[in-house]
Order: C-alpha cells, then structure tokens, then sequence
C-alpha cells in the first residue's frame, strides 16, 4: 500500500496540468527550494568539462556515486537531484557525483549520452570504484553510458542503478498507453508526439531511433555490470524496465528488479518519502552483495 506521503502527491500530481512549455516547466523547477545539505555534507565543483557537483562527507568509503537527473531529457540538473544525491551521501555513505549535460529541444539527442559519456570518462580515472545511477530519462543515460564505456574498451563501473528508465526513445510499449490514467506525474505516452519532437532531429529515421547511443535497449549486454531496476506497475514506463530486465537477465547480468505497486514514476528519486528510502536500501543490500 502505498504511504500517505505518496499518496497525497499521487492527487497533487493528477490535478497539475501537462506544461508543454519547456522554458516554463524548467522557470518552475528552478524555483523551488533546494534542500540544505546534511550536516559534514560539503558541496563543490567536481571541475570537470561537463558541469559536474561533487558531494562528499568525510567518513565515506572509496565508492562514488556518478548520479544523472532524470526531466526528459528536456528539464533538470544537478541542483534539482540533489535531495537524492544528499540522501545517497549522508544515509547511504556513497559520495557523489552530480552531473549537468545539455538539454533537449536546444540540444537534440544524442548530446545528453555524449556529454555524459564525457563524464563518465573522466571520473572512472580518479574514482574507479564507481556507481552509476539515474531515473527515468537519467536510467536511459545511466544504461547507455556504460554501454558505451564496454564498446570504448574502458574500466567499467561496480554497478548501475535505474529507476523507471526510458528503454528506448520512440518505442511503443502497451504500458505506454495502458498506464496514462495511472501515471499521474508523466500524464502522456512518450512514444512519439510533442516530446520525440523535442527530443530527435527533423526527419531522424528508425536506424537513428534504434541506434545503441540513443535507446539503450539496443545496446549490449553481454558482460554489463550487476543492474539494478525500480519501477512501478502503475507507471507508463512499466514494460521499458521489464523489457530492460530481461534483456539483461538472458545475457547473463546479475540483475534485480523491484516493482512498486501505485508509486510514483520514478520514486526512489525522490527520499522525500518514505518509499523511496526502503528502495534506496534495497539497492544499497544488492550492492553490498556484489561489491567488495
């Protein structure tokens, strides 16, 4: 059942109309408040090429965190993960990394997979005991990069988290459609419509769409690092995180996948409430199972 906190944003959600705007939606976003960081969390410039937060708290273990925020690839950044990135430092012991990569209609994919490739590359040199983490379009990123890094030849990360990641742009999943009514954040189908608009250059064909830069779900897994998935079976990404799990549960990764009954999209990014600390335990129990 889901909790009172979760449930009062389920009715919050379900009455805020879809901005189609996306300097709008990025004015609101910014405007909210940001969360102060925890006591002996410090905040500070990573000093990389992509803008890139460095979050640590001394104490911590050798393993990073690199957390990409989800928004669409349209919306977000480091600054508005940072309750999450907060969370994962102070609770869970991870230090952090929060990066910032260009965003969409500016910025058409693949600019967001290759910035975050570019930051990828940069921190498995100084921080090899990495983690990679996102949700939803940040999952989609999270995936593609170390896919990317296995095609580069690079040192892979320890692990890869996603929450209710985006399997591949343009795809049509039942899910897609079956979950408008009940996904009340995402409210729409993100197969095609305004959003690919927004997202794919002007007359981008299949071979763009099913390219393994731009939907991860066409990219290898044979050899990907242990994987672990959170979605919820309420949400219209519901069948991109099945899809994802089984793809890499044939090639073999140690993969574990969590479904949420009537959560929020994309949930244990948000530590606000109380869902989310159990999932963000959870992850971290995988984990510790796997990395020494």
């Amino acid at each position: 059942m889901a909790s009172f906190v979760t449930h009062f944003l389920n009715v919050m959600f379900r009455h805020m109309p879809i901005i189609e705007d996306t300097e709008e939606e990025r004015r609101q976003n910014a405007a909210r408040p940001l969360p102060k960081p925890p006591k002996g969390v410090t905040v500070g410039d990573a000093g990389l090429s992509v803008p890139c937060e460095l979050i640590e708290k001394q104490g911590n273990g050798d393993i990073y965190v690199l957390n990409i925020h989800g928004g669409g690839f349209t919306t977000g950044s480091a600054k508005e993960t940072r309750a999450l990135s907060f969370y994962l430092c102070d609770k869970l012991g991870y230090n952090v990394l929060a990066c910032d990569y260009r965003l969409a209609p500016e910025h058409k994919l693949p600019a967001a997979f290759e910035d975050c490739f570019e930051v990828y590359r940069a921190v498995i040199k100084k921080y090899p005991r990495l983690i990679v983490l996102g949700g939803s379009a940040g999952g989609a990123l999270a995936i593609g990069t170390v896919q990317r890094a296995m095609r580069a030849h690079l040192p892979l990360p320890l692990a890869v988290a996603a929450f209710s990641p985006v399997a591949g742009i343009g795809m049509d999943l039942p899910s897609h459609k079956a979950n408008i009514k009940t996904d009340y954040m995402l409210k729409r189908d993100p197969s095609g419509g305004k959003l690919l608009e927004k997202l794919v250059p002007a007359g981008a064909g299949e071979d763009f769409l099913k390219d393994p830069n731009i939907s991860p779900i066409y990219g290898e897994f044979r050899g990907f690092p242990p994987l672990f998935l959170s979605v919820s079976d309420s949400e219209v990404l519901f069948d991109d995180s099945k899809l994802l799990y089984e793809k890499a549960k044939t090639a073999g990764v140690k993969c574990k996948l969590e479904i949420g009954h009537k959560q929020l999209h994309a949930w244990a990014s948000i530590p606000q409430i109380p869902e989310a600390h159990q999932t963000l335990q959870n992850m971290k129990a995988f984990f510790d199972e796997i990395v020494r």
